[in-house]
């Protein structure tokens, strides 16, 4: 049975070195790989969002706060998976650059004849990470357009002097009419009858 070919990634490298970054550029490439170098500093993001590669590795002796907060920034707008290779060794500098959104932490300078299974794993592990973070949002959401359901019912018993069944039945009415799901249309009602309710307050003053 023959293998499966090596997935093709959109490669973006920021090192230091020019000769090393040259030297794993080229063995990367040979290994089918799109490869891009940057430079670190204020226009790393700038690169990032033009070439808007598949995965970061940064090989750099020291990288400082300055980087550590790029990569923040990156996560927060255009989550990518980054493997950073580096001399700093103390717990507190890697528990903050994971924190900055660094997928894989490695200690020591990248070795191009390794580097290749260190993306395949960076990789896996970012996907598993972002299915994970979808799961929790979709539960978060799910969560929201309930407390919005139930705060919709009781507005619509409290001002219209409805049931709870009445109620429900008229989000669910509203929102087929409207091609909306329950939770949208419960949001608008909610922001109608508030209104509502602070232009009587007003009045009534």
């Amino acid at each position: 049975m023959q293998a499966a070919p090596s997935p093709s990634y959109k490669v973006m490298l920021v090192d230091d070195e020019p000769d090393r970054a040259e030297w794993v550029r080229e063995f990367l490439s040979k290994a089918g790989m799109e490869v891009s170098t940057a430079p670190a500093g204020r226009t790393l993001l700038k690169h990032i969002s033009d070439v808007t590669p598949d995965i970061i590795l940064i090989d750099i002796e020291s990288p400082d706060r300055d980087m550590l907060e790029s990569l923040s920034v990156l996560s927060a707008h255009q989550p990518t998976p980054i493997v950073m290779f580096s001399e700093k060794r103390g717990t507190e500098f890697i528990n903050a650059a994971i924190a900055a959104g660094v997928t894989a932490y490695m200690v020591g300078e990248i070795e191009p004849t390794k580097v290749k299974p260190i993306i395949d794993a960076a990789m896996a592990q970012f996907q598993a990470f972002q299915g994970v973070r979808k799961a929790l949002d979709d539960s978060q959401e799910q969560l929201r357009e309930r407390r919005n359901i139930e705060k919709a019912k009781l507005l619509l018993i409290q001002q219209h002097a409805m049931n709870e069944e009445r109620a429900h039945q008229f989000l669910r009415d509203q929102a087929m009419q409207r091609r909306l799901s329950l939770g949208a249309m419960a949001s608008t009602i909610i922001k109608k009858l508030e209104a509502a309710d602070r232009t009587g307050v007003a009045k009534n003053e």
